[in-house]
């Protein structure tokens, strides 16, 4: 074997072996920095003292397809600061509806089934329904962000094998430090870019964004779990209120894979709010990440090294110099006259 050949094996070894026990991320890694109201004392893992912006929406809502790029170039103007969130009702013809509507719609004191639409809440201003100006969203911002909110952390864990993303659902931890109150603490998760695949039958929006997936009410003084979409989705594990007007809530959702929900475009979002409803304080993750397990992608890298040292022990061979038909002719005739 060439020398050339013998350095060049070396060299893949030892960049294949040495990240053996690096976890790979599916979802590409997004900066968190943010600006004054949403960066006091954050984790890396969540923005707190957030805005959040709760919109009764619909596909099929034509005065909604006019407000939509309103709210998606004021939000995207605030990262981190304003978190939005899209209720679609559950009226059987709304194909992102789900229960979720339901229950913060009654939470915001609409009856959803008297709901206008498109209606925003930003923070726990009064609601403002029809075409949405986007001054008006500035202002209502302002407002809600003038309000004194207490502190959010959220440590989000995806205890998955990336062996298992074939399986139905798999489990994202989730661990909040939340301030003491006596009212309720939700769970949201939403999803961006979700794709309507013939919006001509509907209001013409193709990719809605925000889309409230799923959501868990607990109860934060008892730890009961109130509320649940989808239905046993969502497990409660550790409750304690602790001395220092801490709560810690350890929850786990079952994420459903396989079922159109893009874990890469999704977030969590968490409210605490008082005896009245009103919340005194909001956070949210960047972005819900999906983690391999190092064994698997050790497994995956040893598959690799074997294949390229196979190519490389082999490339002498298919390397080798062929002889022109010219040089056979010359190889044949000189063996003639022997």
């Amino acid at each position: 074997m060439h020398k050339n050949h013998l350095m060049a094996l070396l060299m893949v070894t030892t960049l294949l072996i040495l990240p053996f026990n690096t976890l790979v991320t599916t979802a590409s890694e997004e900066s968190t920095k943010c600006e004054g109201l949403s960066c006091t004392n954050s984790w890396p893992e969540s923005v707190d003292q957030v805005v959040i912006l709760r919109e009764s929406t619909a596909i099929w809502c034509e005065v909604c397809a006019e407000v939509d790029p309103v709210i998606s170039e004021f939000v995207e103007g605030r990262p981190g600061q304003v978190t939005r969130i899209a209720l679609h009702p559950d009226d059987g013809v709304d194909l992102l509806g789900n229960r979720v509507a339901t229950n913060q719609s009654w939470k915001m004191g609409q009856n959803p089934l008297e709901a206008e639409y498109p209606t925003i809440w930003m923070g726990d201003q009064q609601p403002s329904s029809g075409l949405i100006t986007r001054n008006a969203l500035h202002k209502g911002f302002l407002s809600a962000a003038g309000n004194s909110q207490q502190e959010i952390s959220i440590n989000t864990h995806n205890r998955t094998e990336i062996g298992d993303l074939g399986d139905e659902f798999w489990p994202l931890e989730i661990q909040t430090y939340l301030p003491t109150t006596s009212g309720t603490f939700t769970f949201i998760i939403t999803e961006d870019q979700v794709e309507i695949e013939k919006p001509e039958l509907f209001n013409g929006i193709r990719f809605h964004q925000g889309v409230a997936r799923s959501a868990a009410v607990i109860n934060s003084s008892s730890g009961e779990l109130l509320f649940s979409e989808p239905t046993g989705a969502w497990q409660l594990g550790d409750f304690s209120i602790q001395n220092n007007g801490i709560t810690f809530v350890n929850l786990t959702y079952q994420f459903p894979n396989n079922q159109g929900v893009v874990a890469d475009n999704s977030k969590l979002t968490v409210i605490a709010e008082d005896s009245e409803g009103v919340a005194i304080a909001a956070a949210t993750t960047p972005r819900v990440l999906v983690m391999s397990n190092p064994s698997h992608s050790s497994t995956v890298k040893i598959g690799l090294s074997l294949m390229l040292v196979g190519l490389l022990l082999a490339s002498p061979l298919l390397n080798g110099k062929k002889p022109t038909r010219n040089e056979r002719k010359e190889q044949v005739a000189a063996e003639s006259e022997e």
